[in-house]
């Protein structure tokens, strides 16, 4: 009877395995259902090559991938939420990191940017001499790590409205605006409450200063 204990082994894994397909196949179902009521178009794998969009995010880790994409016209604004997914390899081990991500296009043209949370590392690197974009609202500074290629760009579109804004609807991981697109980045969400991120993003534009539009605009 020495085998008895592989022989559960091997339908534990199986199982397992059995449940994740299940949970996956249920994920998409959903947001099937959910492109459909917004009448948006779903396709379970990245047909137009999002992750080679020149978001940095979309650098970090290996194995990058987006899937489950739903794209339509929010507000009248060109509008995408996808899954995405990639991998840190530690040598041993991979560690799987998995989001839901929202892009929404804004006619203008916007200098990359990249606003993320400060954290102990983001603050040991301002003191050996990696400085991030310094804006005048201290209390936005302590949150947030805010990087970029213009720092005119920085200081047009984070008035002080939109940085009292973005402190009171800090829920994201991080937010990034390159050329036309502003892309929302959270923790993988339920299909539920995938629109949330479409509102956000509509919120996003309108707090946008007049300034950007007229100082940056889409050719």
């Amino acid at each position: 009877m020495a085998w008895v204990p592989f022989l559960l082994f091997g339908i534990a894994v199986v199982a397992v395995y059995y449940f994740q397909i299940q949970r996956r196949v249920a994920r998409r179902r959903a947001i099937a259902t959910l492109a459909r009521g917004l009448s948006f178009e779903y396709f379970q794998d990245d047909t137009a090559e999002i992750t080679g969009m020149a978001f940095p995010f979309f650098r970090q880790g290996k194995g990058r991938k987006a899937q489950n994409v739903i794209s339509g016209t929010h507000n009248t604004f060109p509008l995408k939420i996808f899954d995405y997914e990639y991998y840190i390899d530690s040598g041993r081990s991979r560690e799987y990191r998995r989001f839901t991500c929202a892009v929404l296009t804004i006619p203008a043209a916007c200098p990359q940017l990249c606003l993320s949370h400060e954290t102990p590392l983001t603050r040991l690197a301002d003191h050996v001499g990696h400085h991030d974009i310094e804006l005048e609202y201290d209390d936005f500074n302590r949150r947030f790590q805010v990087s970029g290629n213009d720092q005119k760009f920085a200081f047009s579109l984070l008035d002080g409205q939109m940085m009292q804004w973005l402190l009171d609807t800090d829920t994201f991981e991080r937010v990034e605006i390159v050329g036309p697109w502003v892309m929302v980045v959270r923790r993988q969400l339920a299909p539920a409450v995938w629109l949330d991120l479409g509102t956000w993003l509509d919120a996003f534009q309108t707090h946008v200063p007049p300034v950007v539009y007229s100082t940056f605009p889409r050719s």
